[in-house]
């Protein structure tokens, strides 16, 4: 991490745990990454899939807490976020959540993870959920491709394995297994394997102290040897996959010393999206080559890469200039004398960029890279890193095809694809360079100005973090669906956005009918010259359109769509938002315009008084993917305060009936959210054993017995969820959290402190108010479900 950054301490404790914890003192949650140096590559051949079962297990009880207790429980209750992820070598379990809450979080994070139950009731359940969850990431356009990449690497890599988990690879009736299962966490889950990250707004001693509580309490055991086979030389490095979306992907497989390896990667990878003239980005659109060439990391481990790189725009019969280009362009890197330059503006925008993560964020990336590594370091791993890209002994070529391909067999999910002769490259053509470093966001001083804005300033907190700038304007949407006019105006930004992000500006766009909201925050003296860039592409006609990426987890396809069931009124003019900017950069912001005026209040959106109404959005799968919207009735304190503690009540409840005892699948939530200006309860279903209208059913039973579950709750129940949600809706302590939370109070047309009044308005409710609730909820007033197209 850059010094200039919030300072990280970090300790090796005594029984082999490393323990890393920042201070973030405008932080109103605190957040936590706990990570376990194992994963599913160290688990048995046997019983593909195994860690990540185990992962699951963990949640499902533990000696000290009972599920209805645990992190998950508990977490959730308080307002928080939780999860957990298994990956080739290494399971995360993260969440964020109140501040107040870090200690009880982390006794039951040290409880489940040292004492899980383990029933055999709870496996018989998880291994349904497993399987549902198998079959979606098996039929996931990004799953099979990069499953497909890692049959390229040397045989015997475990890269090559798709390891999920299902029915058949959890043998759960079988000794053998539960032996397995029972070996691989007593030897793996241990106090050697763990790092654990805390941020949060205590002091650094204090949060030392919390997280050496935990991670000293847990065995030390002994670290066993995980090497790992070599990735190259590569079995195949030219594959064709049978696959619906034609389209070239791009593998880099590399294999160096560890040591300072992952900044050296991350320079890299900054350099080769870096859209400047004359750079690799740059020259291969000009080209026609490729829209804009995108790399994440899919593997790594102990000096081992695997790349993948994705290239829109690119084809079968492009793909070979489009390799001689990459590869004429990684030959002229190794000795450029600009790396170090670019290292220490690299660094420089790092620092901003970390100081404007959200707590959890941070905490995750301590794990990746928690401490400050020396320049010479990392010019020194650089070199053979891109002497190595450069050989081309790693690149791998994937083409996807409708055209029907062999059967490749793979462990966990065969593939249709073959591998055919590699090509021989053309010398490349285009003059492709190494960027020069870009040291400062200087602002765009040629642009002419931007007509009419209506503007609004807040002071925030005093510690505030990062400043924040929302901004919200009209989009005419030519009839385009909301992820189309998203995508497209993304594409439209992408190289002013990458170039704010380089500098430390973070930045989010959303879309919704007639309009689209762009939410910036970072260093005040850079979010005018932000502006400045991005603005005018977005308010620029619309008369293109880009189709959105390949496709994900049904769920959260469906969810591209929640805009377009709200009514919001479209802005006529370029409406701003600021929190903590200074008066010098709100100038700077005012300056950008031929005339200014205040922002006006909203009209609050006209509650419904009708019943469902059902939507279809335009997207289809094997499962079945639903949303079911049900507004507050009223927009008063009051009726809000009831409907968020019937939330507070129902979450949990509704997770365990419907992914527990159901089992209808594993992707599933309920929460409390704003859609367009109304505000309301959302649950969120996504089923391969249930169609559309059995799972809106499923969601009406649970609702309908709740009032007798609620009349039932006991007093101390009821008062935890109240004060965890008085504790969730206290004041924001950062700038962005006010900004987003001064901007959805504006488009509800409410006060900028309405949330805050709700939670005083809480101290007020007892369980008749929350009965109360119950039943408006049940009188299906307003309801709204949108869902999947059925794949017929």
């Amino acid at each position: 991490m850059p010094a200039s950054a919030l300072p990280v301490h970090t300790r090796h404790l005594a029984n082999g745990a490393v323990l890393h914890a920042c201070q973030q003192p405008w932080a109103r949650q605190a957040g936590l990454c706990l990570r376990v140096a194992v994963g599913s590559h160290d688990e048995p051949r046997d019983y593909p899939g195994l860690a990540h079962f185990l992962e699951h297990l963990l949640f499902l009880g533990s000696r000290g807490h009972a599920v209805e207790q645990g992190l998950m429980a508990y977490v959730r209750g308080c307002g928080g976020q939780v999860n957990a992820s298994t990956q080739a070598r290494h399971t995360d379990f993260v969440c964020q959540l109140p501040a107040a809450g870090l200690q009880p979080a982390l006794q039951r994070l040290q409880d489940m993870l040292s004492h899980p139950l383990l029933e055999q009731a709870a496996q018989r359940r998880e291994r349904e959920v497993l399987h549902a969850e198998y079959q979606a990431r098996s039929q996931d356009a990004d799953s099979r491709i990069d499953h497909a990449l890692g049959q390229a690497v040397a045989a015997g890599h475990r890269c090559a394995d798709f390891l999920a988990g299902d029915r058949h690879s959890l043998a759960l009736e079988q000794a053998a297994f539960q032996q397995a299962l029972q070996g691989y966490h007593r030897q793996h889950y241990q106090a050697r394997y763990m790092s654990l990250a805390l941020v949060g707004p205590q002091p650094l001693e204090e949060l030392l102290s919390l997280g050496e509580a935990c991670l000293l309490s847990m065995a030390g055991g002994a670290l066993g040897v995980r090497a790992s086979p070599s990735l190259l030389p590569l079995r195949a490095s030219r594959l064709v996959l049978q696959h619906p979306i034609r389209g070239v992907t791009l593998g880099l497989a590399v294999q160096l010393p560890e040591k300072a390896l992952e900044p050296a990667l991350q320079l890299f990878l900054e350099a080769l999206h870096d859209p400047a003239p004359g750079g690799l980005q740059a020259g291969l659109r000009q080209a026609g080559l490729c829209q804009a060439l995108q790399v994440r990391v899919i593997y790594r481990h102990e000096g081992q890469r695997l790349l993948r790189l994705d290239c829109p725009g690119a084809d079968s019969t492009t793909v070979a200039r489009l390799q001689a280009e990459l590869r004429g362009w990684l030959q002229r890197l190794p000795g450029d004398p600009g790396w170090g330059a670019r290292w220490r503006a690299w660094q420089q925008a790092q620092a901003a960029r970390l100081a404007g993560l959200s707590p959890l964020a941070l905490a995750q990336h301590l794990l990746q890279q928690p401490e400050a590594i020396a320049e010479v370091e990392v010019l020194a791993a650089l070199q053979p890193l891109l002497v190595q890209l450069a050989s081309g002994a790693g690149l791998i070529e994937l083409c996807s095809t409708s055209e029907a391909q062999p059967l490749w067999p793979a462990l966990g999910l065969d593939l249709q694809m073959q591998a055919v002769a590699a090509r021989s490259l053309a010398a490349p053509t285009l003059d492709l360079h190494l960027p020069q470093a870009c040291t400062a966001l200087a602002p765009a001083t040629s642009a002419p100005p931007m007509p009419m804005a209506a503007l609004r300033w807040h002071a925030g907190p005093e510690q505030g973090g990062p400043a924040a700038l929302h901004w919200r304007g009209p989009c005419s949407d030519n009839g385009l669906p909301t992820p189309v006019r998203l995508a497209t105006l993304q594409a439209r930004i992408a190289d002013q956005a990458k170039l704010c992000q380089r500098h430390g500006v973070a930045l989010q766009l959303r879309a919704e009918p007639g309009a689209w909201t762009l939410a910036l925050s970072g260093p005040a003296p850079l979010l005018p010259a932000s502006s400045v860039r991005l603005l005018p592409l977005l308010l620029a006609p619309l008369d293109e359109a880009v189709a959105p990426p390949a496709a994900g987890l049904l769920l959260r396809q469906v969810l591209e769509y929640l805009p377009e069931l709200g009514q919001s009124a479209a802005p006529t003019i370029l409406q701003g938002l600021g929190v903590g900017l200074g008066t010098a950069a709100q100038q700077e912001i005012e300056a950008l315009f031929e005339a200014v005026e205040p922002l006006p209040a909203t009209t609050p959106q006209p509650h419904s008084s009708g019943g469902l109404s059902w939507h279809e959005a335009p997207v289809s799968g094997a499962e079945s993917a639903l949303l079911l919207f049900c507004p507050v009735p009223d927009a008063s304190v009051q009726a809000e305060a009831a409907w968020r503690l019937l939330d507070q009540c129902l979450q949990e409840a509704f997770y365990q009936r419907l992914r527990g005892e159901l089992q209808l699948g594993y992707a599933l939530f309920s929460s409390f959210r704003q859609v367009q200006g109304r505000r309301g309860l959302l649950f969120g279903v996504q089923s391969p054993v249930c169609d559309h209208a059995t799972i809106l059913g499923h969601i009406r039973a649970f609702l309908a017995a709740q009032p007798a579950r609620l009349a039932g709750l006991p007093a101390q129940a009821f008062e935890q969820a109240r004060e965890a949600l008085q504790l969730a809706l206290q004041a924001p302590r950062s700038h962005v959290e006010w900004a987003e939370q001064f901007c959805q109070a504006h488009l509800a047309a409410l006060a900028a402190e309405h949330d805050q009044a709700v939670g005083q308005a809480l101290s007020a409710l007892d369980s008749l108010a929350l009965l109360h609730a119950c039943r408006q909820l049940l009188a299906e007033c307003g309801w709204q479900v949108l869902s999947s197209t059925p794949n017929h």
